[in-house]
């Protein structure tokens, strides 16, 4: 099992199932579910598409890592915020802190899945090319990568629930 004090970090895409997934995880181990979004919400009274709108994708940034280093707990399920794999200090403080998995999903996929949930409105052309900047990122962040493509959330968290108890 990974160490006691260690928390799970999902990242990946959004519409790649981080949340989903982590709550599904959080009930099975107990384990306090923590959104970076939330507490983003939380501190600035604002969701973080009106943050950046509002404020500047700059003062985003700052919120972000505030949010993810007022992170202390040490037994939880940390859902992030897809481009959270930009900021090297929240990613390195994750890091430290936590067993980092990276929810692996094809752009097509990606793409089917926030056009029929998301309210984000991206052209085709923006969405492909921020999938191309982050994934190489997250590979870089993770400890342990997944294949979410056609799993259901349950049978990704049984797949982590399998990698960590190797660890």
């Amino acid at each position: 099992m990974i160490e006691s004090r260690k928390n799970i970090v999902l990242i990946g895409m959004p519409g790649s199932g981080k949340t989903t997934v982590g709550k599904i995880l959080s009930e099975r181990l107990g384990y306090t579910f923590i959104d970076t979004d939330h507490i983003i919400s939380e501190l600035t009274g604002k969701t973080p598409r009106r943050l950046v709108e509002e404020d500047g994708l700059e003062y985003f940034m700052k919120i972000q890592d505030e949010a993810v280093l007022s992170i202390n707990d040490n037994t939880c399920i940390i859902s992030t915020g897809g481009g959270l794999v930009h900021s090297e200090i929240s990613m390195n403080y994750l890091k430290s802190i936590g067993f980092i998995i990276y929810l692996n999903t094809k752009y097509d996929i990606i793409r089917e899945r926030m056009d029929a949930s998301r309210k984000l409105v991206r052209t085709a052309g923006t969405l492909l090319e921020l999938y191309n900047s982050r994934v190489p990122l997250y590979q870089k962040y993770a400890d342990a990568a997944i294949d979410c493509d056609s799993a259901d959330p349950d049978a990704v968290s049984g797949t982590i629930l399998g990698i960590i108890s190797s660890k």
